[in-house]
């Protein structure tokens, strides 16, 4: 009996150590599943290894599936070697611990601080931090295929003082989840998240400052939050000189949300003609946002949320500072404005006739007056209750108001005198609001009357007649 139990002991002892082993790199020698020639360091087996201290001029090929454990790990390069390579087709786990730094040159050789091969996928965790400053390309970079996963805590900083660098820039697919990004680059730079496919931002904290370059950029679809999520959970900060986010299609769940842009704030667009501002969508555009929840802040020198397609809010908070003077809206979307659920205030310029709502099952109004920047904004219900305060972050000559039940608003404290919601009509809803319109006009949808053109036309060819006569 003893002997089984001894036996039994070191079974466990054995595999506790085999499991939770792993390999120090030395960078001086070859080691157990790694190899070194001259400046670089090739990992070669599906291991976990231990990087720790202060390295320079290295660089780290890891052509296995394995994890490497960041130990307050520092890596600067001076000259054209890439910091941290991953081979074709390989999953890598890097694992933060303490506060580790990845520096690349300006002689870099243009993959980027750390690179992803074709098909490769990256996963960083970890409670520690990792400083990316790269000096000439991307911070993360991958080709093809090519995957990001950052979570279980894990902070990345990225900042650089050269213009033209990016922060990360993946193929396929990238999500954050419970995770903290800090993006900041100067003007000149590229967008701060970005991607041929996907990208998913559940959880954690974001504060992107993306100089020249968008916040979040995706070709397919973009998720925001969770659904049914805390807005507490997600704190995400954006400032650009450019646009905010653009992806095809957008879905906000959750969050707190801040974007500040130069140009559009959040721009619902793609490529090619499915999804392109010059084509009459007619409600059937591939492009869309869907806001059912979250607390969206957005201040922008064009227009302030601009789909080429379908616009559809449920839920939330939406506050919206647009260009004042000028073509561009708070609100602006070449296809259906469908509004069941939130609040929202949207502010800029009445020049093209405001929002344009296609049905709505709330009370929307209108104000057209200046709004100076510093003013306070404040909507209450009939009941005096306060839904929304707000203080103007710049000048406006025009706001949209939908909430949930009837309302007024105060500016500075006086009440202001706002306008039933008008709908001046377009071609994607030519009924309004609701399409309570019980207009039996079969018209061409700009409001004209055929039976006065008909009219128009027979009167025309009556004078031609009396003329010829």
């Amino acid at each position: 009996m003893k002997l089984l139990t001894i036996f039994i002991i070191f079974f466990y002892i054995t595999l506790f150590i085999n499991v939770h082993s792993s390999t120090t790199i030395s960078f001086t020698e070859s080691g157990t599943g790694y190899s070194i020639s001259e400046n670089t360091v090739t990992i070669t087996s599906d291991d976990t290894y231990d990087l720790t201290g202060t390295q320079t001029d290295k660089k780290i090929i890891v052509s296995s599936s394995s994890t490497l454990n960041f130990n307050t790990f520092s890596l600067t390069n001076s000259g054209s070697l890439t910091p941290i390579v991953i081979s074709e087709n390989k999953s890598v786990k890097i694992v933060l611990t303490g506060v580790s730094t990845l520096q690349d040159s300006a002689t870099n050789e243009n993959e980027g601080t750390i690179y992803l091969q074709k098909g490769a996928s990256l996963t960083i965790a970890g409670t520690g931090s990792l400083s990316i400053n790269p000096l000439k390309y991307i911070a993360i970079n991958g080709t093809e295929g090519t995957s990001l996963t950052v979570n279980d805590g894990a902070t990345i900083t990225i900042s650089s003082t050269s213009s033209n660098v990016g922060g990360i820039y993946l193929r396929k697919a990238i999500t954050f989840n419970n995770a903290v990004l800090v993006h900041n680059c100067p003007s000149g730079s590229e967008h701060a998240i970005d991607t041929e496919g996907s990208i998913k931002i559940i959880k954690g904290t974001y504060n992107l400052n993306s100089g020249s370059g968008k916040g979040i950029q995706a070709e397919t679809n973009l998720y925001i939050g969770e659904e049914n999520g805390s807005n507490s959970d997600l704190n995400l900060i954006i400032t650009t000189s450019d646009e905010g986010i653009e992806a095809k299609q957008i879905y906000i769940y959750s969050g707190t949300i801040k974007i500040t842009a130069e140009e559009d704030g959040i721009n619902a667009a793609a490529s090619g003609d499915e999804c392109d501002e010059t084509v009459n969508c007619s409600g059937n555009c591939a492009c869309s946002l869907t806001f059912s929840g979250g607390d969206l802040t957005l201040i922008s020198g064009e227009d302030g949320i601009d789909i080429n397609g379908d616009l559809t809010i449920s839920g939330g908070k939406i506050v919206v500072f647009a260009a004042s003077s000028s073509a561009d809206q708070p609100i602006d979307q070449d296809g259906a404005l469908t509004i069941t659920g939130g609040n929202i205030l949207a502010a800029g310029s009445p020049e093209m006739g405001g929002v344009k709502v296609s049905s709505t099952t709330q009370v929307s109004k209108t104000y057209t007056g200046k709004i100076s920047s510093g003013a306070n904004l404040t909507v209450y219900d009939e009941s005096n209750n306060q839904l929304l305060s707000v203080i103007a972050p710049k000048e406006a000559n025009y706001v949209f108001f939908n909430f949930p039940k009837e309302f007024s608003v105060k500016l500075n404290n006086d009440e202001i005198s706002i306008s039933e919601y008008s709908y001046t009509g377009n071609n994607n809803s030519p009924n309004g609001p609701n399409n309570n319109n019980n207009n039996n006009n079969n018209g061409d949808g700009d409001g004209d009357d055929d039976s006065n053109i008909n009219y128009l036309k027979l009167s025309f060819t009556f004078l031609i007649i009396l003329l010829l006569m």
